[in-house]
Order: C-alpha cells, then sequence, then structure tokens
C-alpha cells in the first residue's frame, strides 16, 4: 500500500495515477471538505476507459495532526510526501514555514514510527538555493544563505533537513528536487495560475528564466526510484532550462491566446507590486505580485538532471509536450 499526501495537488494526482497505472495499491491523505473532484478530472482525461478514481483508498487527515497521520500510515509500505504549500506572500510565510517544515517532520517520524520501507520526500528546485550566472547547479551545490533564497526556498532547504534526520535514525528515503511541474491540475494553484493568467489576456512576460519538468515525468521517476534499490540520495527533476518568454509562448500557442509581447522589466515591476499592493487593501484579495516574486522572475537559474537520468537510464519529455497537454485539459474543464 502506498500513501500520497497531498493528494489533491497536482503532481499527488500524478503520482497516484503512475502508481494505480502500475497496479499499485493507493491511499490519499485528503484534508476534511477537500475537493476530489479535479482528481477524477485528470483520471479521466489520461485514462477515459479505466476506473482508477475508484480504487484509491481515502484517508482524512492533515499531515499537521499527527494522530491522523499515524493512522493513515497504518498497513502501508511506502509514503510520498508531496504535500506543502507554495507562497510568495507575507500572509501566508507563518503557515509555510508550519507546513512545509513542521508537517514534514510529522511524515518522516511516523514514517519511522509505522516501519515505512521507503519514503519519497518532494522537495523543490528551491532548495538548492541560487547559483551565480552561468554556473549549473547540481545535486551536490551546497546550500548557502543569501537575499536571493525566498521564504519557500527557506522552508524546503529546512524540509530537506528533517528527512536527512530521518535517514540518519534508519528511515530508507529518496529526495527529489523538482523544477516548475507543467500538467494538468488545479489552475489557480502554483504553476497551473500561469495558464489561468495567459487565458485572460496577459501581455507581459518575465526575463528570467527556470528549470521545468512534466508531472508525468515527475511521478513516473519518482516512482522508480522508490522501487529500486536505492536510499539517502537526492534528485534534481529538470526535463529543461528555459526561459519564461518561451515557457510563456508555449503555454499561449496551446491554449489559442497572443503570445505576450512586453518584457517586464525592472521598473514595470515595482509599478506592478506597488499597484497590487493597493488593490490588496482594497479588495482583500492577495497580491499577485510580491517584493519575492519580482525578485525571482528576473533570475534565470540553471540545474542538471544528469544524475537521475543516469540512475534510471530513462529521457525525459519536452516540457513543450507537458505545456500543449496541459492546455488541451484546461480547455476541457474551463
Amino acid at each position: 500500500m502506498n500513501l500520497v499526501t497531498g493528494a489533491t495537488g497536482m503532481l499527488g494526482i500524478h503520482v497516484m495515477l503512475e502508481l494505480l497505472a502500475r497496479g499499485e495499491k493507493v491511499k490519499a491523505l485528503v484534508r476534511e471538505g477537500a475537493n476530489t473532484s479535479i482528481v477524477k478530472k485528470v483520471f479521466e482525461f489520461y485514462h477515459p476507459d479505466k476506473n482508477y478514481f475508484d480504487q484509491i483508498n481515502w484517508a482524512e487527515g492533515d499531515i499537521l495532526d499527527i494522530v491522523s497521520l499515524q493512522e493513515a500510515m497504518n498497513n502501508c509500505d511506502i509514503v510520498y510526501h508531496t504535500a506543502a504549500l507554495v507562497s510568495y506572500h507575507k500572509a501566508d510565510r507563518k503557515l509555510m514555514y508550519t507546513t512545509n517544515i513542521e508537517g514534514t517532520a510529522n511524515v518522516v517520524n511516523a514514517a519511522a514510527e509505522a516501519g515505512i520501507k521507503k519514503l519519497c520526500h518532494v522537495s523543490s528546485i528551491a532548495a538548492l538555493g541560487k547559483s551565480v550566472q552561468d554556473v549549473m547547479l547540481t545535486e551536490e551545490t551546497e546550500w548557502k544563505d543569501s537575499s536571493n533564497n525566498s521564504h519557500y526556498s527557506i522552508t524546503k532547504h529546512l524540509s530537506e533537513m528533517e528527512v536527512w534526520r530521518g535517514i540518519q535514525e534508519g528511515l530508507p528515503a529518496v529526495i527529489v528536487n523538482p523544477g516548475l511541474i507543467i500538467g494538468p491540475g488545479d489552475f489557480s494553484r502554483s504553476s497551473g495560475s500561469i495558464f489561468t493568467k495567459l487565458n485572460e489576456g496577459l501581455n507581459y512576460y518575465p526575463l528570467g528564466g527556470t528549470g521545468a519538468v512534466s508531472a508525468k515525468d515527475c511521478a513516473a521517476m519518482m516512482v522508480d526510484l522508490v522501487q529500486k534499490d536505492i536510499t539517502a540520495e537526492r534528485y534534481i527533476l529538470v526535463a529543461e532550462n528555459i526561459k519564461m518568454k518561451e515557457l510563456f509562448d508555449a503555454v499561449s500557442d496551446s491554449l489559442g491566446k497572443p503570445k505576450p509581447q512586453k518584457p517586464v522589466t525592472s521598473f514595470i515591476l515595482q509599478l506592478a507590486r506597488i499597484a497590487e499592493w493597493f488593490k490588496e487593501k482594497l479588495t482583500g484579495r492577495k497580491a499577485l505580485i510580491t517584493r519575492e516574486t519580482a525578485q525571482k522572475t528576473s533570475l534565470h537559474v540553471f540545474y542538471s538532471s544528469e544524475k537521475v537520468t543516469a540512475a534510471l537510464d530513462r529521457k525525459f519529455e519536452p516540457v513543450g509536450v507537458a505545456v500543449e497537454q496541459t492546455g488541451r485539459f484546461f480547455q476541457s474543464v474551463k
């Protein structure tokens, strides 16, 4: 039995689908009142002739509720920990630190207590920190405190430390550091919001770039790593290092929308940040652009996936394929 935390998130959905397609049993940890309809929609998009959704064993709980977490791990062998809070907004900071660090500590402790055979922890390329210009980051890159590190980056770095603690205490575990994950899911969250904004007619694109990977590849490689005799290792999962302009153009094409034409200069970013701040004060809706997002969009950081491709002897799906597929799903559910 495989337990998946963060089961209604984009990656959690794809991990469950990958496991079910391989004939594995899945238990999904979801919070009370969670909307599981997005899971069913994604499953039916990929496999309209299968009943994978009905094969899920749903377990109500929360990674911050130790008792429910322990109960969910009963009779489980493997844990895929995909649950996390991604935010660059000051209002979410306290909850993000609690969820990402304390929540991961709870998962590690419960897994050790339950005798879990393998934990796969989903970290992020953000946990690697930021590189200097034109330097490729690898799994061996050491974390450095920097003003360029967002609070999200810090929480993911510290959550990894909890997993390494568990490994030192005897828990078999692997860590993956995915880039920007592209795939069908909730288009109000994380990378999915890129499709929403471009569908609304966004005419600006960031100057920076990042590593990106399809949700399908990320899930498949996670399952492969768990099923191999591998522990105490971390793996960067990045298919391509891509400029945001290229990504925004591909997303626009997938939606049949005009490509954004204007680069977001630092001056425009500051004006937009101020405008978003006033809008938040007037409407109560969280600002889409904060000091951290403004800083993040101007950076272009490069990542190497040589370690995982060597370990699994497989290639990544092109990001463009994932974007096109995600665009089709967006059109089907909007």
